[in-house]
């Protein structure tokens, strides 16, 4: 299914990012634990006894299906006391514990003895005495299981009845009921209740990301984004924001994905108003110093150093430049020379172009009263305006696809000098999202990939050419085409390449069998559920699709598309969508070994592909 993280989610460059939220409980905790002697001897001399060993687990108590496994487990079969079959097992269950119990008491003794006689693991007598009671007790607990003594564990385990195989159906899955309100600057703002914690979240959506970045200033959306939060606002600059939410227990983060920017707030529910108006000011009010400017431009110069340090990398963003075109929004790289070039002048016009009320989405899920929390985002963000001389958002460049003919066909060679493994990307453009051919190619990559898979199976199990290999058409995006493509590493690329175009060509040649069709479809639907695991997923999901113009519907469109696929269905989406002997290659390898084995294997020109920085 269509990925939309990518779209949104912050990249990895960015500022200096607060520790994670920790109710303010367990920081309390963690300040008694550090407080604690830290070995045996000091734990003697002040009498304090040692802490118990956790106790293995022996036995699955709560039996989950197997990976793979069709199952459908209610989250609240375990707690049914009606089920007769579940309260037989627990108390078969137990008293197997209670045997392997007795068995773990009575190796624990010859342990006991070899540690004894190492430096190294000797034990203090109040440890000694502490172990002493932890086989009373263990011996307590077998006594305590009537006609267990004396028997085999294993015998007891054996006996065991088996796991249940029938387990109620699901409730039926739907959007999430939220509240909907848009303020007077044009905030979009959606609301969801969630009591099961006293915490809450927001998230703040803004178009714009790193394909707003002008052409001659590649990665000035992701340096803007991360000094917007490591420098903190005006009215609470970098470290004076960072204190305040560590003494809160709080976080705000933030940073540019590929069309959006994204923000985010977490907090206990008494100090939502005074997090929300802090989070208010890094959105409306960035500091954006010299110093933290600084610092983020030189973590991205030492990453564009480093880029092509792992070489398997380099043919899938290759990969990209190709079908896209080198300077497309698409598959650009900021260059050296292009980041030194960024100035702190050039990061505030950006932001208060591209960040802007009527543009962007706020989804705040928590413990919370609709109402208050309403007046708070008012409050707060209800001021937020446009910038003056531009009425309406800035629009999101959208180049179309080049010419594929000077590339189709063709295999493009980085030579890494050398090297054993090598490293291939096979591609082509995709589709976008709401393609007619959307559902049977989901259905199509799964029937390629995973384990029982056709490149699993056929690449790496039987003809063993990868020890990975994957292909398939994710992401789809909403405004132009994605791409199809796969990739692998092997030690015989010419071999594997022939194979890839054989599973692709079978794949337009005849129709998948009954049982391939089955377990593709099983795969992508029994994945469906996880989309609504969580309450603040499902919010982040509902702002993501208000911001991109994605139907609200689209996850229950998708489930129906996946189900009514049929066999001739997918034959006809590969015919249109797959071309094995026209898609572009990139291979990063030992070119003196490689090009002619290449070039006679495949019957392709091979071109020498230089990398705008060499390997280092």
């Amino acid at each position: 299914m269509t990925t939309l993280a990518s779209l949104t989610e912050p990249s990895a460059a960015r500022g200096r990012r607060p520790a994670p939220f920790q109710p303010r409980r367990q920081v309390v905790w963690r300040q008694s634990k550090r407080a604690q002697p830290r070995n045996a001897a000091q734990r003697e001399e002040a009498g304090v006894a040692p802490p118990a060993p956790p106790l293995l687990p022996l036995l699955p108590l709560r039996p989950s299906p197997l990976p793979g496994s069709q199952q459908r487990v209610s989250p609240n079969h375990y707690s049914s006391s009606s089920s007769s079959l579940s309260e037989t097992w627990r108390r078969a269950a137990a008293a197997g514990a209670a045997a392997l119990l007795a068995a773990q008491a009575l190796v624990l003794s010859p342990l006991e003895a070899s540690a004894a006689g190492s430096p190294a693991l000797a034990t203090s007598p109040a440890e000694q005495q502490q172990q002493q009671q932890q086989r009373a007790q263990a011996a307590a607990a077998v006594s305590a299981a009537p006609g267990l003594l004396g028997q085999d564990p294993a015998a007891v385990v054996a006996g065991l009845p088996p796991l249940p195989t029938e387990f109620p159906q699901l409730p039926p899955l739907a959007l999430p009921k939220y509240q909907q309100i848009t303020l007077k600057n044009g905030l979009r703002v959606f609301l969801l209740e969630d009591h099961e914690l006293p915490v809450v979240r927001g998230s703040l959506l803004m178009r714009g990301g790193t394909r707003a970045s002008p052409d001659d200033k590649v990665g000035l959306a992701t340096l803007s984004a991360a000094v917007q939060r490591s420098g903190g606002s005006e009215q609470h600059p970098g470290q004076a924001l960072d204190d305040k939410l560590e003494e809160l227990g709080a976080s705000i983060e933030g940073g540019a994905g590929a069309e959006a920017f994204g923000f985010g707030f977490q907090c206990l529910r008494e100090d939502t108003a005074e997090v929300l108006s802090l989070f208010a000011e890094v959105v409306r009010t960035p500091a954006i110093p010299q110093d933290k400017l600084d610092l983020a431009k030189t973590q991205i110069l030492n990453a564009l150093e480093h880029r092509n340090d792992n070489p398997s990398a380099i043919p899938s963003r290759e990969l990209a430049k190709l079908i896209y075109g080198p300077g497309s929004v698409y598959a650009r790289d900021p260059t050296p020379e292009q980041i030194s070039s960024i100035t702190v002048e050039d990061a505030r016009a950006f932001l208060a172009r591209w960040q802007r009320p009527d543009a962007a989405v706020l989804g705040i899920v928590g413990d919370f009263d609709p109402r208050q929390m309403q007046q708070l985002v008012e409050g707060s963000l209800g001021g937020w305006a446009a910038p003056s001389g531009e009425p309406s958002p800035p629009t999101l460049p959208s180049p179309p696809l080049p010419d594929q003919g000077p590339i189709s066909g063709r295999i493009f060679l980085v030579d890494i000098p050398g090297a054993t493994q090598t490293s291939v990307a096979v591609g082509e453009p995709g589709i976008q999202m709401l393609d007619r051919d959307e559902y049977p190619l989901e259905v199509l990559g799964s029937i390629f990939n995973g384990f029982g898979g056709r490149l699993f199976n056929e690449i790496r199990s039987r003809e063993g050419l990868a020890y990975s290999v994957s292909g398939g058409w994710a992401p789809t995006p909403l405004d132009h085409p994605g791409l199809f493509a796969a990739s692998a590493e092997t030690a015989q690329p010419a071999a594997l390449l022939s194979a890839l175009r054989g599973a692709f060509q079978q794949a337009g040649e005849a129709p998948p069998t009954a049982q391939e069709l089955q377990r593709a479809k099983q795969e992508a639907l029994n994945k469906f559920v996880f989309n609504f695991a969580s309450r603040t997923a499902q919010l982040n999901r509902i702002i993501t699709f208000d911001l991109l113009g994605i139907p609200q519907d689209y996850l229950f469109r998708y489930r129906a598309g996946i189900e009514r696929v049929q066999p001739d269905d997918v034959l006809a989406a590969a015919q249109r969508r797959l071309h094995p002997r026209s898609q572009t290659i990139v291979v990063a390898g030992d070119a003196a070994r490689l090009r002619a084995e290449l070039g006679s294997a495949l019957g392709l020109p091979v071109e020498d592909l230089r990398l705008d920085r060499p390997l280092v």
